[in-house]
């Protein structure tokens, strides 16, 4: 009898394995080597794990099956404590960094992220024994110091299995997942030292490409690259869970001349603001074809206020032409099936958007917008046989949660740059964010000069404009820390 209460008792051990709840599994020390490195990059690398990587957490079912409860594992532990020792022999010299300053003789940034992680549970034959599996991919990124990314790759470890009894389920459970992180490590050491990407950018050491000018056939610096991959640390990021954003591109138009690296441009802010905190679910990207009159209302007018928050940051992009109405002289953004000739029927009033927004209970409203809307050219379009018109968009219907950054000013146009390969309103502005400006008249005092001048070159006017007066918005609506 007294065998079978410790026979009951010992299949009850296993049976809660089963149960759903939750389970921390526990840190494992598991052996890590280095794989053999054929060619050492020489480079100094800095790997970035800041706190909030350091106590990174992967929390899942196992079996794809809540009936088995929650498992989370301590990954960022085990990526901190193996990242060194397996990484350091491929480059010349490799530091742990937790954020900035960075030392001053570090050429890259070396930053990893968990991607995918498995784990299951098989029979392994006998009636109290048990087989732990588990397989992870981590995403490595290398970024040179000026915030370009050099390289990034996504690198999967082998299946680890481990056989368990009773009284080692919990330390199996955490030896498959560290080994898994170990094999995945020592796989993305390999994987780094043979990369063209790196090789490439380890043969100029991280000077700028350079393209031939047209017109003299001198060769000037390719500046776009400042700005073409966002580069924030964890501690950089300030827009939260609750946070929202809008980003419209329209490049290519139904009927119209093409709007200049629109579309790119708002595929990159939506990368910027990814960056910066904002979840991929709570942004809707709208580019060419799908930024349609009826997909930007229903986006701004139904979308948007069925999942913002009452602590949530919204974020409103627009890259595209913009059009006046040659009758009352309202602004119009042109979405892509827009026609000039008929704006009422096919355009969205900028008034409309402001009016909507402003109805929206939530913190803060930023709304950045790289056309123009004076049909003067540029940015800009105009219905057959009408005039440009001097554009007094009245932002008196602005709410006070509201800020408006705007590309042009009055009857000005809105400009784009063939060598930067961007909008210049949209290319400062991202500058502005890579060079650690805060806040949006901070961003906008910053951008101002760079814009007018560049502008000036082309022989262009352009001046962004702000509302409500900048004054009124020192130290508040912040994109950064």
């Amino acid at each position: 009898m007294k065998r079978l209460g410790v026979l009951i008792i010992f299949l009850l051990s296993f049976l809660t394995v089963g149960c759903a709840g939750h389970y921390n599994i526990p840190m494992v020390d598991v052996t890590a080597t280095p794989p053999d490195i054929v060619q050492k990059i020489p480079l100094n690398v800095a790997i970035l794990i800041t706190d909030q990587m350091e106590n990174y957490t992967f929390t899942g079912h196992a079996n794809e099956s809540s009936i088995y409860g929650t498992y989370t594992f301590p990954f960022g532990q085990m990526i901190k404590k193996h990242i060194f020792d397996i990484l350091s022999p491929a480059f010349n010299k490799a530091v742990l960094v937790k954020g900035k300053p960075y030392p001053q003789d570090i050429d890259a940034i070396v930053i990893p992220k968990v991607e995918t992680f498995q784990h299951w549970y098989v029979g392994a034959g006998g009636a109290f024994r048990g087989k732990a599996v588990a397989k992870i991919s981590i995403k490595l990124a290398v970024y040179d110091m000026k915030g370009m990314l050099v390289w990034e790759g996504i690198i999967s470890s082998p299946k680890v299995e481990k056989i368990y009894s009773r009284n080692d389920f919990w330390k199996a459970t955490g030896s498959v997942a560290a080994e898994s992180v170990v094999a995945a490590l020592q796989e993305a050491a390999k994987v780094i030292t043979s990369s063209r990407e790196i090789h490439a950018f380890v043969s100029t050491k991280g000077v700028s490409e350079t393209i031939a000018s047209k017109p003299s056939g001198k060769e000037l610096p390719i500046v776009k690259s400042d700005v073409d991959k966002p580069f924030f640390g964890v501690t950089d990021k300030i827009m939260g869970d609750n946070d929202m954003a809008v980003v419209i591109g329209v490049e290519r138009y139904q009927d119209l001349p093409a709007s200049d690296y629109s579309s790119s441009d708002a595929k990159l802010i939506k990368e910027y603001l990814v960056s910066l905190g904002v979840k991929e679910r709570n942004i809707e990207l709208l580019l060419n074809e799908r930024a349609t009159q009826s997909s930007i209302k229903k986006t701004v007018e139904t979308w948007l206020p069925n999942r913002i928050k009452s602590d949530s940051k919204v974020v409103i992009y627009y890259s595209g032409h913009g059009a006046p109405d040659a009758k009352t002289g309202d602004a119009y953004i042109v979405p892509f099936d827009g026609d000039p000739n008929y704006l009422e029927d096919t355009g969205y009033p900028l008034k409309r958007l402001y009016d909507k927004l402003g109805k929206l209970q939530v913190a803060e409203v930023i709304v950045l917008l790289d056309s123009c809307f004076s049909g003067a050219g540029g940015r800009s379009v105009l219905a057959k046989g009408a005039r440009p018109l001097v554009m007094m968009v009245d932002t008196g219907v602005l709410s006070s949660n509201m800020a408006v950054l705007s590309a042009t000013q009055g009857t000005q146009i809105s400009t784009s740059s063939p060598e930067k390969g961007h909008g210049v309103f949209t290319y400062y502005f991202l500058k502005a964010l890579k060079d650690g400006k805060k806040d949006i008249a901070e961003i906008y005092d910053y951008i101002k000069p760079l814009v007018e001048d560049e502008a000036k070159q082309i022989n262009v006017q352009q001046s962004p404009s702000i509302s409500p007066d900048v004054e009124k918005l020192k130290g508040r609506f912040s994109l950064r820390k």
